[in-house]
């Protein structure tokens, strides 16, 4: 079906909608909520039309407050909506652009342990090979072991981090590259959870030596070894230069301690090295303060970190079949049945009996507050995730980011990479350049100009009362754009390609006021346009953009 056809009508407006808006998931319920105030007589049923919901979203986002009421409503994480208690998924964080995803991309991890999570493996196995490297003679399995072992609890949140799929949330909490190929190298002690820097530069030797035939492009390091660098150049600083002179992103986490050292592999000139930044699970800039990570110098008195990624309020998938996993699933179950249905699930499960000892004979208010106590307490947010933090947290973000470039311009060199997201990142007002770097990373505008430094600039043309809108995606055949100031009809609203991957449009300028729009790829893939950060929520997991014209 074309997507100017007509689907439907709104049941709100009675406007038409076009077959290009086809949500696969219910409207949010706080915008159902806000939507229903505005039309008492609406039931709830059918497609309530873009325009709609988008009056509902702002209406929404005046009602949101301007400070988190974590405190206020006992949330276990930073919530600005009583009825929108969420955290962010991960890409909308770092304005990840939503057309990319690491594809033919291969990333290496070196980490404490691993499990095939269905995160990682599913739809797709992506995972190459399986190294363990905690002992001498290095050992190469097909998968990870499948016992949930404590080692591989941080390995798996960092992988999934930067490249899970988001299998067990249904994509809601997937990585920034989630169809990369994942080469995952355990290291550390055999016998103990101790990862010494010689551990490190065990693994990293077995990368450097297999990079040819795994094609690996990246390398995760969210590890440190064992003493503050001194500026001079060590053994693992070495490796890492070595691994980025033969073609290879080495990206390490800067620490968590909020000293000014710096250890290595961060410190190598050449990695990039990723501090922290506490967005309060917020789109909004204002909100963003430093996280409390390291900073200083590395060899030969290079500043790091080099950028920022968010660091806290961060999901990660939990390891599956272990007690804070069995935990997680019965409190969400507890937490989403009737009143008379909890005294019998405690009752009736084993697995919880200190809960059941210590609340069952209380009021079911009370047992209610112990669940939710419980759920904060714990980071559940998700019947399979937590929220987590650290810097070893928020260099995988940055890792998938790579990853994304590579994907759109796989001839880019390590330093060219470096170099684009440290000229793309924004700056946290009022923080030293040495505690921040270049500042927090912006997806979209690291892969613009990706293509906008290899291609050179789209030209915009100066037409009195015109308006001219860029995108950049070499994988589009057809672009449009679809918003409040054409009655979200694509027909007469295509882009046109100015280079490869390059696209633009130009239309006469709206009225003065906002103008709610998106871009539509390919007839069917409606997303908020990448390179503006002025958007809205569109109820569906995804964002309006907004085009403010000024009187």
């Amino acid at each position: 079906m074309p997507a100017t056809d007509l689907a439907d009508s709104c049941p709100l407006c009675h406007q038409p909608i076009f077959a290009w808006y086809n949500p696969q998931q219910p409207l949010a319920p706080h915008l159902v909520r806000v939507l229903q105030e505005q039309h008492p007589a609406w039931n709830g049923r059918g497609r309530a039309c873009p325009q709609c919901v988008f009056a509902a979203a702002q209406q929404a986002r005046l009602e949101r407050s301007n400070r988190t009421l974590q405190s206020q409503l006992d949330a276990p994480f930073p919530v600005y909506l009583r009825d929108q208690q969420e955290i962010l998924p991960t890409p909308a964080r770092i304005n990840a652009h939503p057309r990319f995803t690491g594809r033919g991309v291969t990333m290496a991890f070196l980490d404490s342990g691993f499990f095939p999570h269905n995160d990682l493996i599913k739809p797709t196995n992506r995972i190459l090979v399986y190294v363990d490297a905690t002992e001498k003679e290095v050992t190469v399995k097909e998968l990870p072991p499948p016992r949930p072992h404590p080692s591989s609890w941080h390995g798996t949140m960092v992988t999934s981090i930067a490249a899970g799929s988001g299998f067990t949330s249904d994509g809601l909490y997937r990585g920034i590259a989630p169809e990369t190929n994942l080469v995952l190298v355990k290291t550390g002690e055999k016998q103990s959870y101790r990862i010494q820097e010689d551990h490190i530069e065990h693994a990293l030797k077995w990368v450097i030596a297999n990079q040819s035939q795994y094609n690996i492009s990246i390398i995760n390091i969210s590890l440190g070894g064992d003493h503050p660098s001194t500026g001079q150049m060590t053994p693992l600083d070495a490796l890492v230069e070595e691994a980025v002179e033969r073609g290879m992103v080495v990206v390490a986490a800067a620490g968590n301690s909020s000293k000014k050292m710096i250890i290595p592999p961060a410190s190598a000139p050449s990695a990039i090295t990723v501090g922290g930044v506490n967005d309060q699970n917020s789109l909004q800039r204002r909100h963003r303060k430093m996280f409390w990570s390291n900073f200083g110098t590395g060899v030969g008195g290079v500043n790091k970190p080099d950028v920022l990624a968010p660091a806290i309020w961060l999901a990660a998938p939990m390891l599956p079949r272990t007690w804070v996993h069995l935990e997680a699933m019965f409190l969400w179950r507890l937490g989403h049945v009737a009143d008379e249905a909890i005294p019998l699930l405690l009752a009736d499960d084993p697995t919880h009996r200190h809960l059941t000892r210590r609340k069952r004979p209380l009021p079911l208010d009370n047992v209610r507050h112990a669940i939710h106590q419980r759920i904060r307490e714990q980071k559940y947010i998700h019947p399979h995730y937590q929220h987590v933090d650290g810097t070893s947290m928020a260099a995988p973000i940055v890792s998938g980011l790579v990853a994304q470039l590579l994907e759109v311009m796989p001839s880019l060199t390590p330093a060219q990479i470096k170099d684009i997201l440290q000229k793309t990142a924004e700056p946290l007002r009022a923080i030293a350049f040495e505690r921040q770097g270049w500042g927090v990373v912006n997806g979209s505008a690291a892969v613009a100009a990706a293509f906008r430094d290899t291609f050179g600039p789209i030209p915009k043309p100066r037409i009195p009362g015109h308006t001219t809108l860029t995108y950049t995606d070499p994988t589009a055949h057809h672009v449009a754009l679809i918003g409040s100031f054409n009655n979200w009809n694509p027909a007469g609203y295509d882009f046109t390609q100015e280079k490869p991957g390059l696209w633009h449009i130009t239309i006469p300028k709206p009225s003065s006021g906002v103008h709610p729009y998106k871009i539509l790829v390919n007839y069917h893939h409606w997303i908020a346009h990448p390179e503006n950060q002025s958007r809205v929520e569109d109820g569906y997991g995804g964002y309006y953009s907004l085009l403010k014209i000024e009187s």
